[in-house]
């Protein structure tokens, strides 16, 4: 009885072993710490492994152009996933907005800053000025917009220093290496910043929507859907509660 027992708890193991699937997921730097908090619901529920890459969206997208071994990719654009679908990378019909992200403008050693005067701070500011690479992330695009829609640009581009994505943006601000910034309302969450930033009109710049998409060469089809049907339901309250928006469709089904 006890070798019978020893055999059916081996043979459960192994057949567990057997149908779980570990998918690749490519993710913008911005959405890294709210993906993790997706996936491993997404594991604890179906078994499957989730693992992730995160980096900027431009430089991720030149790796998956170039043959890198993702299954999905959770872009911080929409730009860049339809051109994989434009490429015949990637399944065109597997394409959604999964989160609209949030700009922020966050002055560590500056309060009273808001959406009212913050065009007047930044002609008076002296210090550098952090924002996101905008030939590689699309939140520093974003950044950039405001700059220009706000006649900005020339006055602050000598004091400007560029992450390579959102995340490093924050840091010069965290260092002190800059002494402002246009960072992710996310990542101010997710670091615990409490004050002295606020949310930028979002008609004040271009928008981030974050798109997402499964790419033609994963060998878990089956499995990447389902990681994308939990990405487009079960997990917006994680996507809201992170920091994001949801796009309207999505936002007018959680109400």
């Amino acid at each position: 009885m006890l070798k019978l027992t020893i055999f059916l708890v081996i043979t459960m193991l192994m057949l567990a072993q057997v149908s779980a699937k570990t998918l690749t997921v490519a993710v913008a730097s911005n959405f890294k710490s709210t993906a993790q908090k997706i996936s491993h619901q997404f594991e604890q529920q179906t078994g499957h492994k989730i693992t992730l890459v995160s980096g900027s969206t431009g430089s991720l997208f030149h790796l998956i152009s170039h043959g890198a071994p993702y299954d999905i990719f959770l872009s911080a654009d929409a730009v860049r996933p339809q051109k994989l679908v434009s490429a015949g990378l990637a399944f065109p019909e597997s394409r959604f907005t999964y989160a609209v992200g949030q700009l922020a403008f966050w002055s560590p050693n500056h309060a009273n800053i808001d959406n009212n005067n913050i065009v007047e701070r930044l002609k008076e500011f002296n210090g550098k000025l952090a924002i996101a690479n905008p030939r590689l992330a699309p939140y520093g695009e974003s950044s950039l917009s405001f700059l220009k829609k706000n006649n900005l640009l020339d006055v602050v581009n000598p004091r400007l220093v560029r992450g390579n994505n959102i995340t490093q943006a924050l840091q010069f601000v965290t260092s002190g290496n800059a002494q402002s910034g246009f960072v992710s309302y996310s990542e101010l969450l997710n670091a615990g910043v409490k004050s002295n930033f606020f949310l930028l009109n979002p008609n004040s710049y271009s928008p981030i929507n974050q798109q997402a998409v499964i790419l033609k060469r994963t060998q878990n089809i089956e499995i990447a859907k389902e990681f994308m049907d939990f990405v487009n339901g079960n997990a917006c309250d994680i996507i809201l509660l992170s920091g994001y928006a949801l796009a309207p469709s999505l936002d007018s089904e959680q109400h």
